[in-house]
């Protein structure tokens, strides 16, 4: 697929659709599709969840991702939107595809028509907790920690706020809280099939959790959910100190840099990432994304609350992380 002066006769192409715990994933796999066929990996686009289209630029750092790319696949700006429609063939391709499959299934496309466009899906075990493929290529090994990278501006945002939830504290350390009422609703989630274990949990039992396990009335607790509102309350009652990004950000950082949906999750994200302390209230790809940030720069600490009665902090540590279950452990070394 390359020529011998190493210039790749192809592209695959490719959008960063939903979340950013998706456009992960969806990097990862874009480059191992490109790596395998020797193609040239277009910047993609972002299209948002009502469709609206957004630069690559306008939320990542794109000569971040290009340097960081630099040796693993070639990488080119989409100058013109509709430059690579002629013979342009989509295929879905499954997470973390291994190159054996790319093969069969990519590479007959990809030698007709030159131009590949990946859309990913999520087979419906990925990334459920202890049934993980803990096989991940280093090419999506790199991809999935190296690649995507905040603008300055945004990740100035992230960090601003991470500093300002840590300056509430004397010991300069927070809680984040993964819940979004309007995804999960107040009501008790249904439990799954793992015993003593729920898919998700209200504000009501993840206020309980915390009490159980002994963290202190008055800690720092950030909570994904866009605004303050009822649902939280019982979490609020019970931690005082309990902050979403309304309550947190300042008028400028809202108006100027916060300006849709995505860059509230951006945020979110990150802030996941970097807390003292994660406890996912749901399960499902932020959560396990999110654990793989925090696989990779060292912060372990995840607490999943469960209905057993335990008040030990370790009897509620993520499976991912008890297990070794998480594909970033295929990563890094111990």
């Amino acid at each position: 697929m390359v020529n011998r002066r190493g210039e790749s006769k192809g592209h695959v192409t490719f959008s960063l659709t939903d979340g950013p715990e998706y456009h992960i994933s969806q990097v990862a796999n874009a480059v191992q599709v490109a790596k395998h066929l020797g193609a040239t990996l277009v910047l993609p686009d972002i299209i948002g969840s009502k469709g609206e289209r957004r630069g690559f630029e306008e939320v990542y750092d794109a000569e971040k991702f290009m340097l960081t790319m630099s040796g693993v696949v070639q990488v080119e700006k989409r100058k013109h939107p509709d430059s690579f429609v002629q013979k342009l063939a989509s295929v879905k391709v499954p997470y973390n595809a291994n190159p054996g499959y790319i093969m069969t299934n990519i590479e007959p496309l990809f030698r007709a028509t030159r131009n590949v466009r990946v859309i990913t899906y999520f087979p419906s075990i990925t990334m459920r907790v202890g049934k993980v493929d803990k096989d991940m290529s280093p090419y999506s090994c790199w991809a999935t920690f190296e690649a995507l990278r905040l603008k300055p501006e945004l990740q100035e945002v992230v960090n601003t706020i991470a500093g300002r939830l840590r300056s509430r504290e004397p010991d300069g350390q927070f809680v984040a809280v993964d819940y979004k009422g309007e995804m999960l609703g107040t009501s008790t989630c249904l439990s799954n099939a793992n015993k003593g274990m729920k898919n998700c949990y209200n504000p009501v039992e993840i206020a309980q959790f915390l009490q159980r396990i002994g963290y202190p009335r008055y800690s720092t607790i950030y909570v994904t959910q866009s605004k303050p509102g009822h649902s939280l309350q019982a979490l609020k009652d019970s931690y005082p100190n309990t902050l979403t990004k309304e309550d947190i950000m300042q008028e400028a950082e809202k108006g100027l840099l916060v300006k849709s949906k995505l860059e509230q999750e951006l945020i979110d994200f990150h802030l996941c990432s970097v807390s003292d302390v994660f406890v996912p209230a749901k399960s499902g790809l932020f959560y396990a994304n999110v654990v793989g940030n925090r696989i990779a720069s060292g912060k372990t600490d995840v607490l999943v609350p469960a209905q057993i009665t335990s008040s030990l902090a370790q009897d509620h540590v993520s499976s991912y992380i008890l297990k070794r279950s998480h594909p970033a452990y295929a990563c890094f070394c111990p």
